[in-house]
């Protein structure tokens, strides 16, 4: 019995426009592939038809895998100030203590103690022990929320762009978190690093 040609079927799969449909067809390859003609970033509206709209998609990758590394850097930034102001306001800057003043009666006195000049760099690891867990509000809440989902969204739309197998397609991510991680990374954190703390890269969540 015929079961008729099948070997279309091999390889990769590309859909074949029907007649008069000005659909954009895109290749759908499962192999690494330096492909340029008809590859689609994510979207079929996101097509790619020669050399200039590829250079167009790649510096567009690019600048989105930049924004990436901005926005991890960006969401550890915010946690640092905000647990530099939980940790300020649970410190006094000031204090009092009781003098003895004319005819016996006490004076209060409040000796000044200057804030950290700067930052979280001079707070104290000891004090920072004793911190423990603290309660965020609802509005800090929501607000590291939508960092941290925006943060997701493009992790998994890079995981997509690179699944097009694609080597300009992958090379511009790598590109962008090379000059991301150059731009905003540029700050160690010693005793972290010596404590066995390691970064996250480029990666799904």
């Amino acid at each position: 019995m015929d079961h008729g040609d099948h070997s279309g079927h091999g390889g990769h799969s590309m859909p074949m426009p029907m007649p008069g449909d000005d659909t954009p067809a895109c290749s759908m390859n499962m192999l690494w592939n330096n492909q340029i003609a008809d590859t689609c970033v994510v979207f079929q509206s996101w097509h790619i038809s020669g050399p200039v709209t590829m250079a167009i998609s790649c510096l567009a990758v690019i600048l989105i895998s930049l924004f990436y590394s901005y926005l991890l850097h960006s969401i550890k930034s915010y946690d640092r100030r905000i647990a530099l102001n939980i940790y300020q306001t649970s410190q006094p800057n000031r204090r009092e203590s009781s003098v003895p003043g004319l005819g016996g009666s006490s004076v209060r006195r409040e000796s000044l103690i200057p804030p950290s000049p700067a930052g979280y760099n001079t707070v104290e690891s000891g004090a920072l022990n004793k911190m423990g867990v603290t309660k965020l509000s609802l509005q800090t809440r929501l607000a590291r929320g939508g960092l941290y989902a925006v943060s997701v969204a493009i992790s998994f739309w890079l995981m997509l762009v690179a699944m097009t197998y694609n080597t300009y397609l992958f090379g511009s991510i790598v590109v962008g978190a090379f000059l991301g991680h150059i731009l905003y990374e540029d700050e160690m954190d010693v005793g972290s690093v010596l404590s066995g703390g390691s970064g996250k890269g480029l990666a799904c969540h």
